[in-house]
């Protein structure tokens, strides 16, 4: 028999002007574990991200993009990752990546210049599947774009950072920062 995983779905609804709100609304009595936390106007990721951290109960937080690309079965593979003195485990989707060629040489560049710059040791930054310590990204400094900084900002304060290879799936929503439900 497999413990039980106490746990909780924080939404961030980053000011949606569609049907994204009733629609969560309408989840929460299915599951009772769902809350919902609504911006009244976007705000980017980085603030919806942290508002989530903010209202959450526990100790351990795991983050997914609302676009759909990243599996949250994948999050049991960041779990298992943790180890003393880890306090951000990456989801890393460069085996699996299913974007445009385009998309995925500029994030290899762009990996590769930021790894150089500030030494993360973390292939893939832009992954949205994420697993920290919530007393960790407290006490990290706020500012716009903080998510792309993540595991420089925890090695910067003497955390471990660990990367893990995920899935990456076909994108099924519109970005986070229009809003837009496209099912």
């Amino acid at each position: 028999m497999q413990p039980v995983i106490q746990h909780e779905i924080i939404y961030v609804d980053d000011g949606s002007t569609d049907a994204t709100y009733a629609k969560l609304k309408s989840l929460q009595s299915q599951y009772p574990q769902l809350r919902i936390v609504r911006h009244a106007k976007s705000c980017g990721q980085s603030t919806a991200v942290r508002t989530g951290v903010k209202f959450a109960k526990y100790d351990w937080i795991a983050t997914l993009d609302g676009d759909g690309q990243n599996n949250p079965a994948d999050i049991p593979k960041l779990l298992a990752a943790l180890k003393p003195g880890v306090e951000l485990v990456g989801g890393n989707r460069r085996q699996s990546r299913r974007d445009t060629w385009i998309k995925r040489i500029s994030s290899v560049i762009a990996n590769t210049v930021r790894s150089n710059m500030l030494k993360d040791d973390t292939p893939d930054t832009g992954c949205g599947l994420k697993l920290f310590s919530r007393t960790a990204f407290l006490d990290l400094p706020y500012f716009d774009h903080m998510h792309r900084f993540l595991p420089a900002l925890i090695k910067r304060r003497g955390g471990k950072v660990v990367s893990v290879h995920v899935g990456h799936r076909n994108r099924e929503f519109e970005s986070l920062i229009t809003g837009q439900l496209t099912d």
